[in-house]
């Protein structure tokens, strides 16, 4: 006995692939949030991680961190880019980071510095940089810091961070793609990236979510964005700018003037 085999008629066809068109388009938005939600939890780990080993470095030398850029003591560069054994051999090493001090601390994992988020062409080594004048600080400090909720605002008011903050998540345009230096400087701005949030790593060895004030144009640096310029140490009741430093100033943060 024959069977015979009935074929899709065209019209069935077009009602099967408008039904999974329309579950491709209901899920592809979730699945893109998941993705950046997954994206977001690895490089919050990763900032938490980072800073833990500052703190473990501190714990072991004297209570303090490591240097940012040329400032400190030779080989005190906490990226690794500006330690002699790097410049002088670079081609030695996969990562600038593996001539840092830090180096033993993080567990060998050069990927620690890499948000999954950002674009990697803006910034070949790394997305989170430290505040420049915190070279040499102490992982104990009883100081705080303040940003302003309105950068365009002279008078605006002004508001602290949780903790001390050592880590941030810098824009990857604004100015980490020119000056890949590991220093939050100048007119350094964070990112918004997760969420129009950054991550920021602090002092004290903790981490978590920071929304920075930003003008409505991401594509542009505008007044109402908050940059490094804008920060202040709260110390000796005194307010103190930590956006540049020279290499005298190694520690500075302990004993502000």
């Amino acid at each position: 006995m024959k069977r015979c085999c009935r074929a899709f008629t065209l019209i069935e066809l077009r009602v099967v692939i408008a039904i999974i068109a329309t579950l491709v388009a209901i899920l592809l938005p979730s699945l893109a949030a998941a993705r950046r939600t997954a994206q977001s939890t690895v490089c919050l780990s990763n900032i938490k991680q980072a800073g833990m080993g500052f703190f473990q470095y501190a714990i072991d030398n004297r209570g303090c961190i490591p240097g940012t850029y040329w400032q400190g003591p030779i080989d005190l560069d906490w990226c690794g880019r500006q330690n002699a054994a790097y410049l002088d051999n670079p081609e030695l090493y996969n990562h600038p980071m593996e001539a840092s001090v830090l180096w033993r601390y993080w567990g060998t994992q050069e990927r620690i510095l890499e948000c999954p988020a950002a674009r990697r062409e803006a910034n070949g080594w790394f997305d989170y940089t430290v505040i420049i004048r915190l070279a040499g600080a102490r992982s104990d400090l009883p100081f705080e810091m303040t940003y302003p909720t309105e950068p365009a605002n002279t008078n605006s008011p002004r508001a602290r961070f949780q903790s001390l903050p050592m880590l941030v998540e810098e824009d990857s345009k604004y100015y980490n793609a020119s000056y890949d230096d590991g220093s939050f400087a100048a007119s350094d701005q964070l990112t918004q990236r997760h969420k129009k949030a950054a991550h920021v790593g602090y002092l004290d060895g903790t981490a978590g979510r920071f929304v920075s004030p930003k003008g409505p144009d991401p594509e542009k640096a505008e007044p109402q964005d908050l940059e490094a310029f804008d920060l202040r140490l709260v110390a000796l009741r005194q307010e103190f700018t930590v956006s540049s430093s020279n290499e005298n100033e190694f520690g500075w943060a302990n004993k502000p003037n």
